[in-house]
């Protein structure tokens, strides 16, 4: 009997051994217990911006064929996204089509869901990229030449929607208005390019639909693009009318003789 006792007590023992020897676990949660869902992700919400803007920039970089930009953007969200649901559809984006995002750009950011929610975003973006500029200042009677100007690193201002990048895009131009020294040289403040000068051999061309004719001339007015201008014909020594057309090529536009601009 006395042995039945002691088996009896070896095996209550080991069985209180292992159960405090056994990590406890967890019960599960119950099925269908509500999960707090968690915020709207602020590193997905930056990117959705940072890709926009980059997005936005590179297609007037394109437009206007500027290269070599250095572009750089620092991206703040509401700190309140993370109380919002994540959003289950794409991103849309909302903003004022300025020309150039450079500077500081607000930008808000829809979510299409049924609900949904919006929240605005700023941005600060900054751009620098080899420029033209001017060397001295330069009054408004003076054709540029390619001593006047230089490309150098400049920081883009919000305003700079048109700066030019390359000589070419300027010599030849006067400026609208004086320009300072070192000035970043900008389409609009330019008058557009002369394609002939008072004086210039032209090539003079004559269309009647049927057949064309050409011969050579000699301008008497300077002449941009699409600008009707008086032209001394070298064969017949008439004064005629004629289309500035491209650098040193008219078209024209009446075979009757009209007033020496000169006299």
């Amino acid at each position: 009997m006395s042995s039945l006792c002691l088996a009896a007590t070896l095996l209550l023992f080991c069985a209180n051994s292992l159960a405090s020897s056994t990590p406890a676990t967890e019960a599960p949660a119950p099925v269908g217990a509500a999960v707090s869902p968690p915020g709207v992700d602020p590193a997905a919400l930056k990117q959705f911006v940072h890709n926009y803007w980059q997005q936005r920039f590179k297609q007037h970089a394109e437009r206007v064929n500027w290269r070599d930009y250095q572009w750089q953007i620092e991206i703040t969200v509401p700190e309140a996204i993370g109380k919002l649901p994540p959003c289950q559809q794409p991103y849309q984006a909302e903003d004022s089509q300025s020309k150039l995002p450079i500077g500081r750009q607000p930008l808000r950011v829809r979510c299409p869901d049924s609900p949904g929610w919006m929240v605005t975003t700023r941005s600060q973006i900054s751009v620098l990229m080899p420029v033209l500029v001017t060397r001295t200042a330069l009054s408004p009677e003076h054709y540029l030449q390619a001593s006047d100007l230089a490309v150098t690193q400049t920081l883009l201002t919000a305003h700079q929607d048109d700066v030019l990048i390359d000589p070419a895009q300027a010599i030849g131009r006067q400026p609208l208005r004086p320009l300072r020294a070192g000035q970043p040289v900008r389409n609009k403040m330019l008058a557009a390019a002369l394609l002939v000068r008072k004086g210039d051999n032209v090539r003079l061309t004559m269309n009647d639909g049927t057949m064309s004719i050409s011969m050579e001339g000699t301008a008497l007015q300077n002449g941009q693009r699409g600008e009707i201008i008086s032209v001394k014909n070298g064969t017949s020594g008439k004064i005629i009318s004629a289309s500035v057309t491209g650098p040193g090529q008219l078209l024209i536009q009446t075979e009757s003789v009209v007033e020496d601009p000169d006299k």
